[in-house]
């Protein structure tokens, strides 16, 4: 049987049949993959299998691999202000990425975020914004606004139009809305001098749930 290796984290895990579970991991070769733990319910290192802790796995090559062998490469201490993040973090990858892509840039990215939530004290609002903008920037659904930052009022208000990113208000508008600055600041990157993080956090809910329609991210009831 032919074996390949890969660097991966574990983003979801199902059960299948009595003793084995499929891993849906984010691997850097190959992207999302699904694999196949046989006997994963009576092996003794299984409690090792953690989200935030990446791996050296070999697996078979089949169209549902199995998991041959896995060797911890580093555990990630991510601080408990932003365990249950991970939980979204995962549901979003989960829901959102495309399996059997190859995702580098984004494998990067995760690993990366895993060491900046180890070491970061920024507010959860940071972090999770942070997280949503570049994880749809990753996979072709970038946040923009159809208006050049030289010429954004500072003062005017903008709301998230799905196909044309933010526009100014010009009439009365009842939805969800950000100051100019903000939008100056969103467009920067510099999420954490954003003033109203918690209104663009619910056009970014809007926007991740016109995306994976119909289905839902359970994980928002979990996350405030």
């Amino acid at each position: 049987m032919n074996n390949s290796s890969d660097n991966a984290f574990i983003i979801h895990s199902r059960s299948y049949g009595e003793t084995s579970v499929i891993l849906d991991l984010l691997t850097e070769k190959n992207g999302m993959i699904s694999v196949i733990l046989k006997g994963a319910k009576r092996r003794k290192d299984v409690s090792q299998l953690q989200p935030s802790r990446e791996f050296l796995i070999n697996i078979s090559k089949a169209s549902l691999p199995l998991l041959i062998k896995y060797e911890l490469i580093k555990s990630y201490a991510v601080k408990k202000d932003y365990i249950l993040l991970i939980i979204y973090f995962n549901e979003l990858i989960y829901r959102l990425v495309p399996k059997n892509q190859p995702q580098k840039t984004l494998y990067n990215f995760y690993r990366n975020y895993m060491s900046y939530m180890s070491t970061t004290d920024d507010h959860q609002d940071s972090v999770m914004l942070g997280f949503e903008l570049l994880l749809l920037k990753n996979i072709g659904y970038a946040v923009n606004s159809e208006i050049s930052i030289d010429l954004i009022n500072q003062g005017d208000y903008f709301y998230y139009d799905k196909l044309r990113g933010f526009k100014k208000i010009s009439d009365y508008y009842q939805g969800y809305k950000i100051s100019g600055r903000d939008l100056s600041l969103l467009i920067k990157f510099d999420i954490n001098s954003i003033e109203d993080k918690r209104t663009l956090r619910m056009i970014m809910k809007n926007i991740i749930v016109d995306i994976v329609n119909p289905k839902t991210i359970k994980s928002f009831d979990i996350i405030k």
